[in-house]
């Protein structure tokens, strides 16, 4: 019965797995300004190959935690 079990839980673990990272993987839906006050630019851009969109990828530097914002194109770099 053991047996049964963690070769369930093995079976789960991989339709999980892939479930969260089938087509390409994680996606996350991009904001139109950043998440905090505490949030500063990263210098990294890149058009999303979805949609076409340019994005500015904005951190936490407290957490590490990353976000992706739609370039705001009226702002002159």
């Amino acid at each position: 019965m053991i047996v049964f079990a963690v070769w369930a839980g093995i079976a789960a673990l991989v339709v999980l797995i892939w479930l969260v990272f089938r087509k390409g993987g994680y996606k996350r839906r991009p904001l139109d300004a950043p998440p905090g006050p505490n949030w500063e630019r990263s210098g990294e851009r890149f058009v999303d190959p979805n949609s076409g969109e340019t994005l500015d990828v904005w951190f936490d530097p407290a957490s590490g935690e990353r976000a992706y914002v739609r370039t705001d194109r009226r702002r002159a770099d």
